[in-house]
C-alpha cells in the first residue's frame, strides 16, 4: 500500500517513501505511514461443522470467508468480533482472547489495502439461526472434509476453519 502523498497535518507534499514504508514531511519533519488495519474473523463451530459466509460485496464477491470484519478505532478485537458477527448474521458468540488461533498479514482487495487478520475459534450462544445482512449472500455449515472444495476468498480463512474444527474435535 502506498503511504500518504501529502502531510495530514500541514498539507505539504511528502518526500519519497523511505526503506520502512514511511514518507517524511519536509515542512514539519514528521514521518507518515499507512500501517495495516486490523480485522477479526470467527470460525464458529457447532456439531463438528463451521459456519462460513458467501461474500455479497467486493472484494472477492461470491467467494467464502469467515464472519467478521474491520475493528473500529479503540475497539477491543473480541468486542469487535462479537459486533461484526451480530451485524452480519444476527448471532451471538462466545469468544475470548485465548481463542485467537491465527494472525495473518495480507492484502484486502485489488488496491492492496494492508490488513492484519486475527482469527478466532468461537461458539454460538443460544440456538439462533443465522440471518445474513446485506453484505452476506448466503451461509453454510461445512465439515473438515469439505474445506478443500470451498472457494475461499483468502487461504488463511480455510486454515482458520480447519484449525478450529480440529481443536473442537480434540475437545478444545
Amino acid at each position: 500500500m502506498r503511504p500518504y502523498r501529502f502531510c495530514p497535518d500541514d498539507g505539504a507534499a511528502l518526500e519519497e517513501v523511505d526503506g520502512e514504508g514511511g514518507s517524511r514531511c519536509p515542512s514539519c519533519g514528521r514521518s507518515w505511514y499507512r500501517n495495516p488495519a486490523p480485522t477479526v474473523g470467527a470460525a464458529i463451530v457447532k456439531g463438528g461443522r463451521a459456519l462460513i459466509a458467501e461474500r455479497a460485496r467486493q472484494p472477492k464477491r461470491g467467494r467464502y470467508d469467515v464472519p467478521g470484519g474491520f475493528i473500529d478505532t479503540d475497539e477491543h478485537p473480541v468486542e469487535g468480533l462479537k459486533r461484526e458477527v451480530r451485524e452480519e448474521l444476527a448471532l451471538e458468540i462466545e469468544v475470548s482472547v485465548e481463542d485467537c488461533v491465527s494472525m495473518v498479514p495480507h492484502r484486502y482487495g485489488d488496491d492492496g489495502v494492508a490488513v492484519l487478520a486475527l482469527g478466532f475459534k468461537a461458539q454460538l450462544v443460544g440456538a439462533g439461526e443465522p440471518r445474513p445482512a446485506d453484505d452476506v449472500a448466503s451461509v453454510r455449515w461445512v465439515a473438515t472434509d469439505e474445506l478443500d472444495a470451498v472457494d475461499f476468498a483468502w487461504p488463511h480463512d480455510r486454515e482458520l476453519v480447519r484449525r478450529a474444527l480440529k481443536d473442537a474435535a480434540a475437545g478444545g
